[in-house]
């Protein structure tokens, strides 16, 4: 209302003229226009905004149904096993991947790998200088008989500074130093390798004790292997599966049962032995199924709150209870997605209602566990077929046909495209209405603010002309007034 003051003014300098408050009237006509079309505008930009939150929320839901099919299109995803073992505390089983085969196996240790340990001299404290204070070299010969070279610095002469320069150097052989009695006058530096009998080493250095007591039998070194003498000598572990003799340089071994890692702990004792029985596990498959069902009830909950006109949701209630198109696309297209035949049906197995997913009276889906497990006993392959096409990470694009799971995922899709898909193209036809409704509430700000300015004026010019017509009355009355009195002398 650009021109408000300056005219308000101008009527105020009239002395009132008709009496009225010309400026309310200005207002109250203006805003008899303005509150309808602004009140109008408002409401379709709510109603549309509204829309565009219902599509999101739809959208959310559909790519979660999208997600959990994904959780169904891969055969290692669908199968899995689970392994047990007789005696855990003797053999056990620390990983298995879906590529275990299934059946019971015969283990017994005979002996555990081992790594090698030895012992230096005694020294008197942990910074006892050996070479007084000159720098020396240690040389560490690995079973293969390549040599590393470690230099100790000068002033380093010392168990601490070994310990130090020995663990810094990557030779595979890590060094501790321990204080042996509670005075803290007696040090020893221990040295610990690899597992496994081709990771032996031997300790020499430039000192004229070579070996710094590393391989004295005195210093409790008295196992011997390959000439020295270890505290503890590097070893394989040793133990048959199904009869079949094996070696291995660790006890974590995960090649010599297919897709099993086995944990040796302990020797066998003379004459037992460990079964290791693998079993196919149906958890994940099962734990997919109901999560699949759940998501696709959730989806129909939002279906139904959004298209209802009387739902008590107060974001997207009923938001889209006119786009009958989109609700009916929405509702058939997930429906299928849960009830159409599998490309790759196998024996009796050909939907989803075969193993179990089923219908209820008022649309939603129930998983029946108790018919899937018993389809499971006999028809597991079937079923992994049915869902996957019996593959691994099959391109869409490969032309195969690709199991249930990828087939629901390519109806789904058309909803969810980020280009054509409905929600995308639903989403960007209401923010397009939605700016041009902010386009129409701000050309209606302009108009209403002229027609303000114009009512103003108009009252502007009729307060004038009364005020005018009331001085006239005032100057003849008082003229006619005059005359009378005139008259009476």
């Amino acid at each position: 209302m650009s021109g408000e003051n300056s005219v308000s003014s101008i009527v105020g300098s009239l002395g009132g003229g008709t009496g009225i408050d010309v400026r309310k009237l200005a207002e109250d006509l203006t805003n008899a226009e303005r509150i309808p079309a602004e009140e109008r505008l408002e409401a379709l930009k709510d109603q549309t905004t509204a829309e565009v939150s219902a599509y999101a929320v739809l959208k959310y839901n559909v790519d979660e149904l999208i997600t959990k099919f994904q959780a169904l299109d891969d055969v290692s995803e669908l199968l899995s096993a689970e392994a047990t073992s007789t005696d855990a505390t003797q053999i056990g089983v620390s990983g298995i991947s879906g590529s275990a085969i299934t059946g019971t196996h015969t283990l017994s240790v005979s002996a555990l790998a081992a790594q090698q340990v030895n012992i230096s001299n005694s020294y008197t404290s942990a910074s006892q200088t050996l070479n007084e204070g000159s720098g020396f070299t240690i040389n560490v010969t690995d079973g293969s008989g390549a040599v590393t070279a470690i230099a100790i610095a000068d002033g380093d002469d010392n168990p601490n500074g070994i310990v130090a320069a020995i663990n810094a150097s990557g030779v595979g052989v890590s060094a501790s130093l321990l204080t042996i009695d509670t005075n803290g006058d007696e040090y020893k530096i221990v040295l610990n390798g690899t597992t496994g009998s081709a990771n032996s080493f031997v300790v020499s250095s430039t000192l004229a004790d070579s070996d710094l007591g590393f391989h004295d039998a005195s210093n409790g070194n008295s196992q011997q292997g390959g000439g020295v003498y270890s505290q503890q000598v590097a070893a394989n572990s040793v133990f048959t599966v199904n009869g079949v003799s094996l070696e291995r340089a660790s006890n974590n071994v995960a090649d010599a049962l297919q897709g099993v890692v086995l944990d040796l702990k302990s020797v066998s004792a003379s004459g037992t032995t460990t079964q290791i029985k693998i079993e196919q596990s149906q958890t994940q498959i099962k734990a997919s199924l109901q999560e699949l069902v759940d998501s696709y009830n959730a989806t129909r909950y939002a279906l139904n709150e959004i298209s209802n006109p009387e739902s008590t949701d107060e974001d997207v209630g009923g938001a889209l209870s006119t786009d009958f198109a989109a609700i009916r696309q929405v509702r058939s297209v997930i429906y299928r997605a849960v009830t159409q035949n599998s490309s790759t049906a196998s024996g009796s197995i050909t939907a989803l209602r075969d193993i179990g997913i089923e219908l209820t009276l008022d649309g939603d889906l129930n998983f029946n566990e108790l018919k899937f497990d018993t389809v499971m006993q006999t028809s597991a392959d079937d079923v992994v077929k049915m869902l996957s096409a019996g593959t691994d990470n099959q391109s869409k694009y490969d032309g195969q046909a690709q199991g249930l799971a990828r087939d629901a995922i390519a109806d789904i899709e058309v909803l969810t495209d980020s280009v054509d898909g409905l929600f995308a193209t639903r989403t960007k036809t209401s923010l397009k209405a939605i700016g041009q409704y902010e386009s129409d509430l701000e050309e209606l700000d302009v108009r209403m603010n002229a027609l303000f300015d114009r009512y103003m004026a108009q009252f502007t010019v009729m307060e004038s002309l009364v005020s005018q017509l009331n001085s006239t009355r005032t100057s003849l009355a008082d003229t006619w007034m005059n005359m009378g009195n005139f008259n009476k002398k």
